[in-house]
């Protein structure tokens, strides 16, 4: 055989095998095993998050900054703009909510987030349900109906009275999460567009 027919072949087969290897590498960062995924994001506790958050109701409609910072149960959401009326700072657990506002001298405090946005803020995010949600997770605590895409990742989920939709996914630290989401319910319909992930654990 010729010699210029054997390079031409030899180079093919090494173009194939480039082709070959970029399609296997492009794949391996595709998600594709949902149980894996949603066992990541359970064990998922300490992160970071900061983005876009607007709420509209049918009556008005606001937008600010949003900086979400989650330990375990310990939750620090610091609000800029004019939603949170200059710079707001809601902090707490599962048994006790303080929200910092700049017109206040002292924190205001209850037994929970939700009731506090709501009189102080006239909003609210749904916190312990949403401290799930925001990583693309079904809260553990009550029943949902959940849709996920062909790659195992989560795209539509009802929940507690909520209607959530999951887009704009992007792997951080080998996690899969969310860019984009918004949610629908009891008047309100919030849209948090995520610019920046931080993962502590």
């Amino acid at each position: 055989m010729p010699n210029n027919i054997v390079q031409k072949l030899q180079t093919l087969a090494l173009l194939l095998l480039m082709m070959l290897m970029g399609t296997l590498s492009a794949c391996s960062l595709l998600p594709g095993d949902q149980q894996l995924q949603q066992q990541q994001l359970e064990q998922l506790q300490d992160w970071q998050l900061r983005g876009k958050l607007s709420v509209r109701t049918n009556s008005d409609s606001v937008t600010g900054y949003l900086t979400w910072e989650q330990q375990h149960q310990q939750y620090d959401l610091f609000i800029t703009g004019p939603m949170g009326q200059g710079s707001s700072r809601l902090q707490g657990n599962p048994t006790e909510a303080t929200l910092t506002l700049p017109d206040h001298d002292q924190p205001l405090t209850a037994p929970n987030a939700e009731s506090l946005m709501a009189e102080y803020l006239g909003w609210y995010l749904p916190i312990e349900g949403i401290r799930y949600w925001v990583k693309g997770q079904p809260s553990p605590a009550s029943e949902a109906t959940s849709q996920f895409d062909d790659y195992g990742l989560l795209s539509n989920l009802q929940q507690n009275g909520w209607t959530i939709r999951f887009s704009r996914y992007q792997q951080h630290q080998g996690i899969w999460l969310p860019g984009l989401i918004k949610l629908k319910g009891y008047d309100y319909t919030l849209t948090l567009a995520i610019n920046e992930w931080t993962l502590h654990d």
